[in-house]
């Protein structure tokens, strides 16, 4: 019982922390997706002031 215990509780973590990151790894996506975004807008307003 205690050797299930062990496991069922290994297999949650695992999933809880595969779940985090993927999560994590998507808001970092969005964030350099939105910095890009950013970074091309600030690169037009320069080429139409000069």
């Amino acid at each position: 019982m205690f050797g299930i215990g062990i496991i069922k509780g290994t297999i949650i973590g695992m999933g809880i922390g595969i779940m985090a990151g993927l999560a994590l790894k998507e808001v970092c996506r969005m964030k350099k997706k939105k910095n890009q975004i950013s970074k091309n807008e600030s690169d037009i307003v320069d080429t139409e002031n000069n």
